[in-house]
């Protein structure tokens, strides 16, 4: 009679544990991260509402003061116009350059095989080695770029890269756009690469040349690639931040000075917690309009 009343039991418990193992086998990651990822956001949220900073006792509770202040400082805008002209140049340029190389290296067979770990390097070096490697080159007395530069011209040249406001911001431009083409190149080999060549095929059947054939057919093609790739590099441009600390620090004065630079600087050099926790959620809210748009098209296709 035991055996027969535990049978029963024994098959619920069974069931209880195979609809729930899934749950506890995820738990441990699931409380990582709320801890790591979530519980931050919240938390800021409440310091965005505060009066936080050093040299006022105190966190007065001060509702949108900090958003206020925030959306008509001048220096955030001017941080975010920097931010606005590293992306979409940084963007372009890469977008470009990644693309030409892509196709030159679809159909070149054993030379794909050669050049694409080449072109990978940049992508694995961390941004801050990168970030002092390019200060050597960019140095007016001992870099190499002016020494290139005086060989072509044919006198020395001692151009201050990093310390003039109008040549320290192309000079990051450069150095971000070298790191990050071969990322961008990656993705539009991969998604040319799945292209079906009886489309090219067709077209060429019917006359078109190469140019018509890739500008109507192939790249219409591979358009969520290159959507989803320019939405991974804008977002990876917005959050610069590594390269602009080692090279110029935000500066002359605030020539390069992007959003990120300018939030770490308010937050942890002034110690404006609550005033840098407002524009951190400022800065969130447009960026993720922005994403929204950039996944908004890429599910049209």
């Amino acid at each position: 009679m035991t055996i027969q009343t535990d049978a029963p039991t024994r098959k619920r418990v069974k069931r209880w544990r195979q609809r729930n193992l899934g749950f506890f086998m995820v738990l441990p990651a699931a409380l990582v991260l709320l801890a790591v990822g979530i519980f931050p956001l919240i938390y800021s949220i409440g310091i965005s509402f505060l009066r936080w900073e050093a040299k006022i006792p105190g966190r007065p509770f001060v509702w949108f003061e900090n958003y206020a202040s925030i959306l008509s400082n001048m220096e955030f805008w001017h941080s975010l116009k920097i931010t606005a002209i590293l992306v979409g140049i940084a963007v372009s340029i890469e977008f470009c350059i990644g693309l030409w190389l892509a196709v030159l290296v679809l159909n070149s067979g054993h030379a794909k095989r050669i050049f694409m770990p080449i072109f990978m390097l940049p992508v694995m070096m961390v941004p801050v080695v990168v970030g002092f490697t390019w200060r050597m080159l960019w140095d007016p007395l001992y870099g190499p770029i002016n020494q290139i530069l005086g060989w072509l011209v044919g006198h020395q040249v001692t151009i201050s890269w990093l310390t003039n406001a109008s040549t320290a911001l192309p000079a990051i431009l450069v150095t971000e756009v070298w790191q990050w083409t071969p990322f961008m190149f990656l993705v539009l080999l991969a998604g040319l690469s799945a292209v079906n060549p009886e489309l090219q095929e067709a077209a060429a059947i019917d006359g078109a040349s190469e140019w018509k054939t890739f500008w109507a057919v192939t790249l219409p093609v591979i358009r969520p690639v290159v959507l989803v790739a320019i939405l991974f590099r804008v977002i990876d441009v917005i959050k610069i931040f590594d390269i602009v600390y080692v090279t110029t620090g935000g500066g002359p004065g605030y020539a390069t000075q992007p959003v990120t630079y300018y939030l770490y600087r308010t937050g942890a050099r002034f110690f404006r917690m609550g005033y840098t926790a407002a524009g951190s959620w400022v800065l969130l809210i447009l960026v993720a309009c922005l994403v929204a748009y950039l996944v908004h098209r890429v599910g049209e296709d």
